[in-house]
């Protein structure tokens, strides 16, 4: 057998082994197909966007009164009459007579003090008319009044005269004020705290008689930190009474349900505490039994309310608000990028409340919060997002892998063997 021929004859073999193995595949059914399992972690995450956060510092604090006074006797003698308003809580208008001890010593001390005061008035004149007339008495001796003795012009009689008639002036004068004094009347518009006299009762000088406080304005002094400080518009010192404050929002119980005043912050008090290190600052609310409006005329802010101070504060740009949950310290924080990749950012955080952090720099265009723990992250391991669509692919199922192995070498299909 010639060469060319063996070689023909080796080719045609080849063919025909190929084209065997070929009928044997093209015999059996395409194979089925499942989809790949992903095992990269499921994650919830939170989108994030920069917006602008006007910053609220919360404080807590007791409603004071501005002005209060402890009422007390500046002459003796027993209560006459007391008025219908003092009683605790009771309402009054300034001026008006909250009690009245009997006047009839201090009466009697008026009459005699004007009628002192007539006699030396008297003595007054006579003098001044002895005088005058020593003074003509001079002048016909020819001789100039400068060069007279002074008690030839009585002077010293006249000056004493006046002297012992301005004496019995303001002795009335004293007088008068003893017996106004009797009338115990009320320095502004106010309420009554406490009542510690009543009718019938002899006080004597520096008896107290009661408390009462103004109600024009009520005041909370609200403790700050050095740090919330930061976040606030701290009233200037002497500041105008116009320029305009902070606002501040106080939210207390009244009657078994929350209520809320509006007040402003006016000054900061100066000194710090020395044992908690701690500023305060003083807010104002105006008219908290609403006697001069009827805004909140069912709600009074009663002296003594604990309130908890909603400070409106700074406003500051291009901040975003992530969860507190979210962090495991306020240094870094997992995050997912645009391509579902894991990675940690270093931030840089402006504020950090109990619910929130306001983050200023740190995160990229994309990002986004990964909400789900995850134990062993890596820099860059891919993830997958709650929520997402996951493409799919498919292969071929490993029973159906096994059985193409297992298939017969013939030129048969295993089809055609059945």
């Amino acid at each position: 057998m010639s060469r060319k021929k063996s070689i023909f004859i080796g080719l045609g073999i080849v063919v025909a082994t190929i084209i065997a193995f070929m009928a044997l595949m093209s015999g059996k059914p395409t194979p089925p197909k499942k989809p790949v399992v992903d095992t990269s972690p499921l994650v919830d995450v939170l989108p994030l966007k920069r917006q602008s956060v006007t910053f609220e510092v919360e404080a807590h604090g007791v409603i004071k009164p501005r002005t209060e006074t402890t009422l007390v006797s500046e002459v003796s003698g027993v209560i006459q009459s007391v008025s219908e308003k003092f009683v605790a809580g009771g309402y009054f208008s300034k001026g008006e007579v909250l009690l009245r001890i009997d006047p009839t010593e201090y009466q009697v001390g008026v009459e005699q003090a004007k009628a002192r005061l007539a006699g030396q008035k008297a003595k007054y004149l006579q003098e001044q008319a002895k005088a005058e007339q020593a003074s003509k008495e001079w002048d016909l001796t020819g001789r100039s009044r400068d060069k007279a003795p002074i008690l030839a012009l009585r002077k010293p009689f006249l000056l004493e005269a006046k002297a012992n008639m301005q004496s019995a002036e303001a002795d009335l004068k004293k007088a008068q004020q003893k017996l106004d004094r009797t009338e115990i009347r009320a320095p502004y518009d106010g309420m009554v705290k406490t009542k510690q006299a009543d009718i019938g009762q002899f006080v004597a000088t520096g008896t107290q008689l009661g408390n009462t406080f103004a109600i024009d304005y009520a005041e909370v002094r609200l403790p700050l930190t050095d740090q919330e400080l930061a976040f606030i518009n701290v009233p200037a010192w002497g500041a105008n009474e116009n320029e305009q404050k902070s606002p501040v929002r106080l939210v207390g119980t009244y009657a078994g349900k929350q209520h809320s005043w509006q007040a402003e912050l006016v000054r900061m008090e100066g000194v710090v505490n020395e044992q908690s290190r701690v500023h305060y600052a003083v807010a104002r609310v105006t008219d908290p039994y609403s006697v001069s409006s009827s805004a909140n005329a069912d709600t009074p802010l009663k002296m003594g309310t604990f309130v908890t101070a909603h400070i409106l504060g700074k406003q500051e740009q291009s901040l975003v608000k992530i969860p507190r949950d979210a962090f495991k310290d306020l240094t870094s924080i997992l995050v997912s990028d645009k391509l579902n990749q894991l990675y940690s950012r270093h931030l840089e955080i402006a504020r950090s409340e109990a619910d929130f952090v306001y983050v200023r720099s740190g995160l990229e265009d994309g990002d986004r919060v990964v909400m789900t723990s995850i134990q062993s992250p890596v820099q860059g391991m891919k993830l997958r997002i709650s929520g997402e669509e996951v493409e799919k692919t498919e292969v071929v199922s490993d029973e159906n892998v096994k059985g193409i192995e297992s298939a017969p070498k013939s030129g048969h299909s295993a089809v055609d063997e059945k």
